[in-house]
């Protein structure tokens, strides 16, 4: 039989090798409608090959990404759980460090003078810590890390007044439980009111949306979420929401007073 041969990914695949190659394909996406950028600086949790915590791209390859999005206006999130990973990421100029499990207080003060937003996805850092055993046993090992290190990693940001901005990971957790990040982020320590702004203005502060949505302000976006009770004295009221309009369309109203 003849030799078979190996589909060798590439940039369009999301695969590059140097400064070039790495600019070709956030052109491709921003070709194809990509508002943000976000790019692997460091491994991840759940493959099988990469370690969690080792930088997967260099510092020039890194640059080319960050600076190539910039040029078209596009935010970068990159997605770093390991510290020297995270490091070079803000070094080129990122917007949002995502996970960010094993990061130092070092990184992490340079992340407040470059006000480079933390996007620390609690909810998946728990939801795969609670299923570890049912990994591989490589997968497993990386989940209960990254878990052990994180919360305090969150905590230590929390007083060191990083910028946070929340997000959930979803598709690693099952979409639609998204606002328990509410709950993890208050668990620790980061006051309700704080975590509402993180999922509200603050959101829409690092994705350069503030001008078009965020708050409640005239002129923007008619974007309303309710909910039953207090959020600032019962944090998981965020899980229950009984009316939900996005631009002045309602798409959920279980309050049943007329919202016309």
């Amino acid at each position: 039989m003849p030799p078979q041969r190996i589909a060798v990914a590439g940039p369009l695949q999301g695969v590059c090798n140097g400064p070039d190659q790495c600019r070709e394909p956030v052109r491709y996406q921003i070709k194809y409608g990509a508002d943000a950028i976000k790019f692997m600086p460091s491994g991840g949790v759940l493959s099988l090959s990469d370690p969690v915590d080792n930088p997967q791209l260099t510092q020039e390859e890194m640059n080319a990404i960050v600076s190539e999005a910039h040029a078209w206006n596009r935010k970068v999130a990159a997605h770093c759980h390991g510290d020297r990973a995270a490091k070079m990421a803000i070094a080129a100029g990122v917007d949002s460090i995502e996970h960010g499990s094993f990061l130092k207080d070092d990184t992490l003060a340079e992340m407040k003078t470059k006000h480079v937003y933390l996007v620390a996805t609690n909810f998946a850092a728990a939801w795969t810590d609670q299923y570890a055993g049912t990994f591989p046993p490589v997968i497993a090992a990386k989940t209960r890390a990254a878990a052990a290190a994180h919360d305090e990693m969150f905590r230590h940001a929390v007083k060191m007044g990083v910028p946070l901005a929340m997000g959930t990971d979803a598709g690693v957790e099952p979409h639609g439980l998204n606002a328990r990040e509410f709950a993890l982020m208050t668990k620790n320590g980061l006051p309700p009111a704080q975590a509402l702004m993180a999922g509200t203005a603050y959101g829409a502060d690092l994705l350069g949306i503030a001008d078009q949505t965020g708050t409640l302000q005239s002129g923007k976006s008619a974007d309303i979420v309710a909910v039953p009770g207090n959020p600032l004295s019962d944090i998981t009221a965020t899980e229950r929401p009984v009316f939900v309009m996005k631009e002045g369309t309602i798409y959920r109203n279980d309050t049943g007073a007329d919202a016309r």
